[in-house]
C-alpha cells in the first residue's frame, strides 16, 4: 500500500472495503500526517510576520521537523498495513506449522513496534505544536488545537494496535515493559494536548 500517493476517495474506498488492510493502523498514521500538515499551515501563516519575527528560527526548526514527520507518518501507516498482513498470514496457519513457528516472534515484534513508533512520533509532533502554541498567529489557534487533537488521536489509535498485539506475547518482563511504556507515552500525549488546548 502507498497511502501517500492515493487520492482521499481511493483511500476511503479501500479503508471501507471488506479486506484486512488498510485498517486502524493506517488511519493512525494518516491522523499523524494530518496533524503535521495542519501544524505546517499554522507556521506558514506566522512566518515573515513582524509580530513573530523573534520566533523565526523556531518557526524554521518546527517546519523542518513537521515536514519530515509528515513523510514518516505516512511511512508508518503503510508499514502498519504491511505488518498486519504478515501477521494475518501467519494466523491462518496451523499453530504447529513450521513457518508460523519460525516467523512468529519477529513478525509479532514488527506488528508491535510499528504502532509504538507511531505513538512516539505523535508525541514528538505534540511537543513541537506545544512549542508553537504561543509563537504563532493567534487567528489560527483553533487550527493548532485541532492539529494537537489529531496527533493525540493518532497516539490513542496506535495504542490499541500495540495492546492487541502485545496480548499475543508470552507473559513476562518484556510484555509488561511494553505495556508500561505505551501507557506512559499516551499519558504524555494526552497531557501535552490538554496543555495546548488550555494555552490557546
Amino acid at each position: 500500500m502507498d497511502m501517500g500517493n492515493q487520492t482521499i476517495s481511493a483511500f476511503l474506498s479501500s479503508l471501507s472495503a471488506k479486506q484486512p488492510t488498510p485498517g486502524g493502523g493506517a488511519v493512525a498514521g494518516l491522523l499523524a500526517a494530518l496533524s503535521t500538515a495542519l501544524g505546517q499551515m499554522v507556521v506558514v501563516y506566522s512566518q515573515d510576520k513582524k509580530k513573530y519575527a523573534e520566533h523565526e528560527a523556531i518557526h524554521h526548526d518546527c517546519m523542518t521537523f513537521l515536514e519530515s514527520a509528515s513523510a514518516e507518518s505516512l511511512a508508518l501507516g503503510n508499514a502498519d498495513a504491511d505488518a498486519y498482513e504478515a501477521l494475518n498470514a501467519l494466523w491462518k496457519l496451523e499453530t504447529n506449522d513450521p513457518k508460523r513457528i519460525s516467523d512468529w516472534d519477529n513478525t509479532l515484534a514488527t506488528a508491535i513496534n510499528v504502532p509504538l513508533q507511531t505513538i512516539k512520533l505523535s508525541k514528538r509532533i505534540l511537543e513541537t505544536l506545544e512549542i508553537l502554541s504561543d509563537k504563532t498567529n493567534v487567528f489560527l489557534s483553533s487550527d493548532l488545537v485541532i492539529a494537537a487533537i489529531l496527533a493525540d488521536a493518532s497516539a490513542r489509535s496506535a495504542r490499541l494496535n500495540v495492546e492487541i498485539n502485545v496480548s499475543q506475547m508470552a507473559k513476562g518482563e518484556h510484555r509488561t515493559a511494553l505495556q508500561e511504556e505505551t501507557s506512559a507515552l499516551c499519558a504524555s500525549c494526552k497531557a501535552i494536548c490538554t496543555s495546548i488546548e488550555d494555552a490557546v
